[in-house]
């Protein structure tokens, strides 16, 4: 761990720095496992809760500074003071927007993986061709599901041979009150009259 801290860090600047390296990491998940859909609800209380532990962090962070247990480092003593004033709302932007990203989709996933309960539902599907980079360029759109980091690919073949527009569907997902993990879409593709 020496790369992360030098040798006169404080125990409490030592876990600032492990916690936040977990929570990043832990950002990580919504986006490269994109199955899980959390519920309205949840996405709600996920930011109001990470309004409450940003708060609530900032006011750590103000006793350990003023106990002389932490310190600001790297780039930030090189900023003057307007640009560290425009920094901190972009900081705490991006801290908030990491913390949502773990209360409304990483942990909610977890705990769907272990206590969810396996539910099915009729639905309609219809195929979408993407071109983002890092998204999968084959996928299912569910008309229900209004959330940034899901996607349900398929190959190039299957969606090739899927008609335009929308198609019955059944979906299985493990359920909780905090959303659904989306485990297959199941389709009845119509057959083509000749």
């Amino acid at each position: 761990m020496k790369g992360l801290w030098s040798a006169e860090t404080s125990t409490p600047q030592k876990w600032l720095i492990c916690i936040f390296m977990l929570v990043m990491l832990g950002a990580l998940v919504p986006m490269f496992s994109r199955g899980f859909v959390p519920s309205d609800a949840w996405q709600l209380q996920a930011l109001y809760l990470s309004l409450v532990l940003t708060a609530l962090g900032l006011l750590w962070l103000r006793v350990l500074y003023r106990r002389g247990q932490w310190k600001p480092a790297g780039p930030w003593l090189d900023y003057g003071p307007i640009k560290r004033i425009l920094m901190i709302p972009l900081c705490l932007a991006f801290w908030l927007l990491v913390l949502w990203l773990n209360l409304a989709g990483t942990l909610p996933k977890a705990y769907n993986a272990v206590m969810g309960v396996e539910v099915q539902s009729q639905s309609s599907a219809m195929k979408k061709r993407s071109s983002g980079k890092y998204s999968c360029h084959y996928q299912l759109k569910l008309p229900e599901v209004h959330y940034l980091f899901f996607e349900f690919c398929i190959d190039e073949q299957a969606f090739e041979q899927l008609p335009d527009g929308p198609m019955p569907a059944r979906i299985t997902a493990r359920q909780s009150y905090f959303g659904d993990s989306i485990d297959s879409v199941a389709l009845a593709v119509p057959k083509e009259k000749n």
